[in-house]
């Protein structure tokens, strides 16, 4: 899995499928958020970036200036549509997992910690209130 330092490095660069279709423009990377660790990318998809669809950091690879991810182009552009607002609810971040056919979301609870946040490139002031942000506003894990 790419590390933090990798994943920062990943911003505006170009997110291809599996077989090396291009897919969009990468625009956040979001983390987890009781590890730190990148968890999803956030890829502007549509022409004029006016769509943005999330896909699993899980497997992606830089190759030149591009990212290969480890889906195909359909799979991404098809993901459920979700805002790009800085955070993935419980509810979202579930959907996201069982349109990629992932099973690890079924293991959490309401009472596990905190999910995924986009915080690269975030003004740190935001990251601070996002650390002090009501319930409501975190995902759960």
């Amino acid at each position: 899995m790419p590390t933090l330092e990798d994943a920062q490095t990943w911003r505006g660069r170009t997110a291809v499928d599996r077989d090396g279709d291009k897919i969009g423009s990468i625009e956040d990377v979001y983390l987890d958020r009781q590890s730190g660790e990148p968890e999803w990318l956030a890829v502007k998809t549509r022409l004029l970036g006016t769509r943005v669809s999330f896909v699993p950091i899980r497997g992606a690879q830089p190759e030149g200036d591009d990212v290969r991810v480890a889906f195909e182009k359909d799979k991404v552009k098809d993901a459920p549509n979700i805002d790009p607002d800085g955070e993935l609810s419980p509810e979202e971040e579930r959907t996201l997992y069982d349109h990629y056919g992932r099973s690890e979301y079924g293991a959490w609870t309401a009472e596990s910690e905190g999910r995924s946040a986009g915080v690269l490139g975030a003004d740190p002031r935001e990251e601070e209130a996002r650390a002090v942000a009501p319930a409501w506003a975190t995902t759960t894990r």
